[in-house]
């Protein structure tokens, strides 16, 4: 048994780390080390009664949040430049009741929480958290797990239960329909809610900011535009939202001849991004697919949002219009067999709850692929953490 720390080293190791705490590593690598560490670390030496707080209370972060998006508190504090500000300016600014603001209540369950910084008494300031959460594309991230997502995970225990715990395998029958008190499937819905929608294509438009691309990593060249020709259709971002992996890839290779499209149902195409040289257009991925032997037909977090027999309909629409020289590329999550990280984990019970769509495992791939007449070409894992992967598929 390897011998147990004295209580002067533990000591010295405290003072390094509340020392990092204003001394940031700059390096990305280190800082995700020490995130995962320090994370592994808390639930050791957490007793068993913060635990139970912690579990019990999580929700309440995301409400306090959702209200300080409401009063703008976060875009107030990171406009100030470094600056805190007063009790008073706050709510003078934010029109709220000083009390309900301040004395025990939003403004010192933020600072508690670390989503604001309380330098001195009766002032608050931003910090690291703060400004992410200023962030337009985060704040839509608040607002559309608030409001859409909060009130699915609230009824999942109730749909398990009256299932008698079966793995959902209807995305018309989920604890979403249950939740919201509709018939429809969830984007269907969502077409419904113009805020909520709108807010949903910020939210994925920001969700991985700053982590690694798929093109990145990817030989997009190599594998799909060898003697690609000016008129040919290059890539097709099939569900491809509102142009940002459209955006992505001709910033990347703005040289690279070859049409790209951009694909979605009619709400999504009204909000597209402006992509010089991309091409928008109305389609629905059940039906006929009216780009006939593109060098790529790509599907980005859409696999995800389905069960295996809905997919197979999506990719078999794909299969139809491929040439020989076409690929499909899916840009998804391959789990692992063990340890899975969090937030993949935390992303597979989503799909399940919303839309009884799964995160995959690299067996559960090949045989949804199989079952579509494809198979694995290749597999290039861009970010490990998570396991998201290029996979080109192309038929059996």
């Amino acid at each position: 048994m390897a011998p147990t720390s004295s209580h002067a080293e533990i000591d010295s190791l405290i003072d390094r780390l509340e020392s990092l705490t204003k001394d940031v590593p700059a390096d990305e690598a280190t800082r995700k080390r020490l995130y995962d560490v320090t994370q592994k670390l808390n639930l050791a030496v957490e007793p068993a009664q913060m635990t139970v707080q912690r579990i019990m209370y999580t929700p309440l972060q995301l409400t306090v949040a959702r209200i300080a998006c409401d009063l703008h508190v976060f875009e107030l504090l990171a406009k100030q430049d470094g600056s805190s500000m007063d009790i008073d300016s706050l709510a003078s600014s934010t029109k709220a009741d000083k009390v309900l603001l301040h004395l025990g209540r939003i403004l010192v369950y933020l600072a508690a929480t670390g989503m604001v910084a309380e330098p001195v008494e009766d002032k608050f300031a931003a910090n690291n958290i703060t400004k992410a959460l200023a962030i337009p594309g985060y704040e839509a991230g608040i607002y559309h797990n608030f409001d859409t997502a909060l009130a699915t995970w609230q009824y999942l225990p109730e749909f398990l239960r009256n299932t008698n715990y079966k793995n959902p395998s209807d995305s018309l029958h989920c604890a979403f329909q249950l939740a919201h008190n509709t018939d429809l499937h969830t984007f269907k819905w969502a077409l419904t809610q113009p805020e909520k929608f709108a807010n949903f294509n910020k939210w994925m438009t920001a969700a991985r900011a700053g982590e690694k691309n798929w093109l990145d990593d990817f030989p997009f060249e190599a594998e799909v535009a060898q003697n690609v020709r000016l008129e040919e259709v290059l890539f097709v971002d099939v569900g491809g939202g509102i142009g940002t992996q459209c955006r992505n890839l001709k910033t990347k290779l703005p040289r690279l001849p070859g049409r790209v499209v951009l694909q979605d149902l009619a709400p999504a195409i009204k909000q597209a991004l402006p992509v010089d040289g991309m091409e928008a257009e109305v389609h629905d991925f059940y039906t006929e697919q009216p780009v006939k032997g593109a060098r790529a037909y790509y599907l980005r977090k859409i696999m995800h949002d389905y069960p295996d027999d809905k997919c197979v309909v999506i990719l078999q629409r794909l299969v139809e219009a491929m040439n020989e020289k076409s690929v499909i590329l899916i840009d998804d999550m391959i789990l692992p067999t063990q340890g899975t990280h969090w937030r993949g984990a935390q992303i597979d019970l989503a799909m399940m709850a919303s839309l009884a769509g799964m995160e995959r495992s690299e067996k559960q791939w090949a045989s949804l692929l199989d079952q579509a007449g494809l198979r694995v070409k290749k597999t290039c894992t861009y970010n490990s953490d998570l396991g998201d992967s290029i996979m080109v598929a192309v038929p059996r």
